[in-house]
């Protein structure tokens, strides 16, 4: 039996009719996210509250996209301008702008900055990454974000964009892992790229973009031991902010 005859064979066993459907209404092939679940048979990609869904087949914990969750109103009813990200990419003045989001994951820091009105371009290269977050923009009334399935690495010089925001996946600690599912998942699908930083920066850096913004953990070092223009500082995270 040929390869891509038993990878039919494991899209009709694994993928229900109605995820099959689901995936193929965003405009993906569903053969492509088989490797990526066979990589990861922890979990289990279905249709859960109408939602496309990844469920832990252990603790049967459901992890998707959902913009009206608890978490992201209060994020965006409280205080939106005191949000750290919000704070870096559109700095004192606080104006609309335009955003290239190299690295869109659940897409919660793409959706918190285009409440300020600004457009955000948003890249998300995994196909399963990419399926659930556009599962979840189709589920609601955003239209300030644009989601591309394309690799950010190759797009960044070329960019029209005013800032450049990169927020790359970093090894996970024991406290997140435990507490945060969806970082979990992130680790678990996407991986450490430990040079992801430093790539999308030098390219970042060969655009027309007026500002870098580049997510960090607290305690680790410049990327490409460049210092920044200036910082926003939180508790466990910080924004290095390059001007251009």
């Amino acid at each position: 039996m040929r390869l891509h005859e038993i990878i039919k064979i494991l899209t009709t066993d694994s993928l229900s009719q109605a995820v099959k459907l689901r995936i193929e209404l965003l405009g993906l092939n569903p053969l492509d996210l088989i490797p990526i679940l066979s990589e990861n048979p922890t979990y289990h990609l279905e249709i859960f509250q109408h939602k496309l869904s990844l469920l832990h087949k252990k603790d049967k914990h459901h992890v998707y996209v959902d913009f009206g969750s608890k978490q992201l109103k209060f994020r965006s009813q409280a205080h939106l301008n005191a949000e750290l990200v919000i704070k870096a990419v559109l700095g004192k003045k606080k104006q609309a702008t335009t955003i290239m989001d190299c690295t869109a994951g659940f897409g919660k820091d793409a959706y918190i900055m285009s409440l300020t009105g600004s457009k955000i371009i948003a890249y998300e290269f995994n196909p399963l990454m990419y399926a659930l977050l556009k599962d979840g923009l189709n589920r609601t009334e955003i239209d300030t974000i644009i989601l591309r399935k394309k690799n950010a690495l190759r797009e960044i010089k070329n960019t029209d964009c005013e800032v450049i925001f990169i927020d790359p996946m970093y090894p996970a600690t024991k406290k997140s892992a435990k507490n945060n599912k969806e970082m979990t998942v992130l680790q678990n699908i996407i991986g450490h790229q430990p040079l992801m930083a430093e790539d999308l920066f030098i390219q970042a850096k060969l655009s027309a973009a007026k500002k870098i913004v580049i997510k960090r953990p607290i305690k680790s070092g410049f990327v490409i031991n460049q210092k920044p223009t200036s910082q926003i500082i939180g508790k466990s995270a910080r924004f290095d902010i390059y001007a251009q």
